[in-house]
């Protein structure tokens, strides 16, 4: 078989910890040689420059750095951002002449690397297509991106049927799973007391609430008045309660502001963070009771850890899940209600949810069609078949 360069590029910490199994699969491979391109938040430190953790673990791959992340609450931020990522990544690929793209998910990168390999006729594969969201703009990208993409990789059956209805070629569709197995037993266990000291939080016994609430596209309007709703549930749950940031799309500031203004008079066990490295965050998850918000790790990798999830307002609605989802509205009563009976209700030992999106090996899967497969007219010319 040719050897393969592969570029990958990651923009913000959760696509680059689903990517990271596949690129280290392809650093073991001996016909491909992951390249990278490190942009978005990464560069930036008010999102906790998780560049630093990505160089020491890749610093050999000697990764490119685009910086174009613009800060701002302004809905044209993201597409201002995007067009400088655009305009500085194709110079870097001209330069690297990598065989292949990886295109991951849903957000800016995903859609400028696409647009980039459609253009320079580098074929595209698409991490997560067909995947369905039924609000903000990240389901809008996703099928974009498909669109402009040669080569998909498929969490499940239906993302798969879902791109032959979009006419794209089943020779080049392939349900492969998410990573998730592979991340999650790739990290050692870190035991309680320390746990307990990187946090600052004393669990004794109670139960551990991670919060990671985004901003939804839709209604950035409405940003602050949704926040305020979960800040007072939290407040009124009164448990140990771990927030990490938002991810940095327009909202990210009213949401980081109105915490510094929040003033949590019942609950003093409240801890928040910009980023917390790998190691820490994954045996978090797995320590945690319940994961609220509204963030995609909970349908995507909560189940995986028999973890139930809270999600807030409508940014997952529409998306397979594997029944550990309670859906509720932007109220802090109704918050509240559902947190307390998720609480009560809660074994210790971790719950057992049907698989929806998880697979053993996906790392391996992608990998070895990556090594395989032919870079001919017939993958780069798309045909549309509907």
């Amino acid at each position: 078989m040719p050897i393969k360069k592969v570029l990958f590029i990651t923009g913000a910490r959760s696509d680059f910890y689903i990517q990271k199994p596949i690129i280290d699969e392809c650093i073991k491979s001996k016909f491909l040689i992951p390249q990278m391109i490190i942009t978005g938040s990464h560069l930036s430190r008010q999102f906790g420059q998780s560049l630093k953790e990505i160089l020491k673990n890749y610093k050999k791959i000697k990764p490119q750095k685009v910086k174009n992340l613009l800060i701002s609450d302004k809905p044209e931020s993201r597409v201002l951002g995007l067009s400088i990522q655009l305009k500085k990544l194709i110079g870097i690929i001209v330069k690297l002449k990598p065989d292949i793209l990886i295109a991951p998910f849903d957000r800016e990168e995903a859609l400028s690397i696409a647009i980039a390999g459609a253009y320079l006729r580098i074929p595209v594969a698409h991490i997560g297509a067909g995947d369905k969201t039924d609000y903000n703009i990240d389901g809008i990208v996703r099928h974009s991106v498909s669109k402009l993409s040669n080569l998909f990789f498929c969490f499940t059956p239906q993302n798969a049927e879902r791109l032959y209805k979009m006419g794209e070629d089943k020779k080049f569709i392939f349900t492969v799973g998410h990573t998730v197995y592979d991340r999650y037993n790739s990290v050692k266990k870190i035991n309680t007391l320390k746990l307990e000291k990187i946090i600052k939080l004393k669990l004794n016994n109670q139960p551990l609430i991670v919060f990671i609430q985004h901003p939804v596209s839709n209604f950035l309007n409405k940003t602050k008045d949704h926040i305020k709703e979960s800040f007072k549930a939290l407040d009124e749950i009164n448990v140990p309660t771990l927030i990490i940031r938002s991810n940095s799309d327009p909202g990210t500031l009213i949401i980081h502001k109105e915490f510094k203004k929040y003033n949590f008079k019942k609950n003093k066990q409240i801890r928040y963070c910009e980023n917390l490295p790998e190691e820490i965050f994954v045996n978090i998850i797995k320590k945690c009771s319940l994961i609220l918000g509204n963030s995609s790790m909970g349908i995507l990798e909560a189940p995986v850890l028999g973890k139930n999830t809270i999600n807030i307002g409508p940014r997952q609605i529409g998306r397979q899940n594997a029944n550990n989802i309670i859906y509720v509205e932007n109220n802090s009563k109704k918050i509240i209600s559902a947190t307390l009976k998720i609480l009560k209700l809660q074994n210790k030992k971790n719950k057992r949810f049907k698989k929806v999106y998880s697979s053993k090996g996906t790392a391996k899967r992608i990998v070895n069609i990556l090594e395989k497969i032919k870079i001919n007219d017939k993958l780069i010319n798309k045909k549309i078949l509907y």
